[in-house]
């Protein structure tokens, strides 16, 4: 097959805040999704270590890799990149753009850090061009339950601006991104904060709290479960909780369920690239006990001005 262009045609480089609107055109060509301004600075622009790395043809963005940074969750808290936001206009594909872009966006972090989180669609499993050795990559399920029994509420929709109160509280003994109230704060106070709240739930004096957000889609209104903080040891009872409290209610989980009111939405990959420096059983040991959350991803931050559509 001819090639379309030659590599001369093409320049690559950083974005700027004002590439957006080219940004906000490719993200729209291949999600069908449209992306705020406010939306495209939180995620690339709101610290000094985030960026977005794109191929220009002419004045155009073709294809884009957006890296996020984040710390992980062990002794040395280490930051590492999650990437976003990858994607190539679809008449341009197959023409190795977007393996020589990863190759470029690994040669200037791998000075940095030594891995990469990633949440592969289903039109790009590309791993930085690492064998499949160094790479390590999870399923999870994607559930929306339904329910039409209203049990005796046991649980407490509290505002999102309580995390200020609760910042004593807020720990990540098993997440695997760091998740202490700085995380918090950013993630969940600086960008489009109407859209959560708070579900608290106490038990033997202990107390649980999930990160819940108000999800429109055709069915109707939804509760998305972004994140958890506090008492591990009754997470799963307040769980069972919100299932019978709520009505719908969408979830992550690590294995297949099959309940009749489970409907499954989707099936998620959540990878590590490790770029240099662990060995095998450090690979094996990273993941392992470690949680993975609905608010790690981009998949329901509302990235339009519009009410924020679920495509399965």
């Amino acid at each position: 097959m001819k090639s379309k262009l030659k590599q001369s045609e093409l320049i690559y480089r950083k974005l700027k805040i004002s590439d957006y609107n080219q940004f906000r055109k490719l993200f729209f060509s291949c999600f069908n999704k449209g992306v705020s301004f406010d939306f495209f600075k939180f995620r690339y622009f709101s610290d000094k270590y985030s960026f977005c790395y794109g191929v220009f043809k002419s004045s155009n963005l073709i294809a884009n890799i957006g890296m996020y940074s984040i710390k992980l969750n062990n002794k040395n808290n280490k930051r590492i990149f999650s990437r976003h936001s990858s994607m190539v206009l679809k008449k341009y594909r197959g023409e190795k753009i977007f393996s020589n872009l990863s190759n470029i966006v690994k040669n200037k972090i791998i000075k940095k850090i030594n891995l990469v989180a990633m949440w592969p669609n289903k039109n790009n499993l590309s791993n930085f061009g690492l064998d499949k050795k160094k790479t390590i990559k999870t399923k999870y399920y994607l559930y929306k339950s339904s329910s039409s029994n209203y049990s005796f509420k046991q649980t407490k929709n509290i505002h999102i601006d309580e995390l200020f109160k609760l910042k004593t509280l807020i720990e990540s003994k098993k997440s695997f991104f760091l998740k202490n109230f700085i995380y918090f704060k950013k993630r969940y106070l600086s960008y489009k904060k109407h859209e959560y709240f708070i579900n608290k739930f106490e038990y033997q004096n202990l107390k649980s709290f999930f990160i819940l957000k108000n999800n429109e889609d055709f069915s109707g209104l939804n509760y998305v479960i972004l994140d958890h903080f506090g008492s591990e040891k009754i997470r799963s009872k307040h769980f069972s909780c919100l299932l019978n409290e709520k009505k719908k209610l969408i979830f992550l989980s690590k294995r297949k369920l099959f309940k009749k009111n489970y409907k499954l939405l989707n099936i998620l990959y959540f990878g590590i690239a490790f770029l240099k420096g662990f060995k095998i059983k450090e690979r094996k040991k990273l993941m392992q006990d470690k949680e993975i959350y609905l608010g790690d991803t981009d998949i329901f931050i509302t990235t339009e001005e519009l009410k924020n559509k679920i495509l399965y």
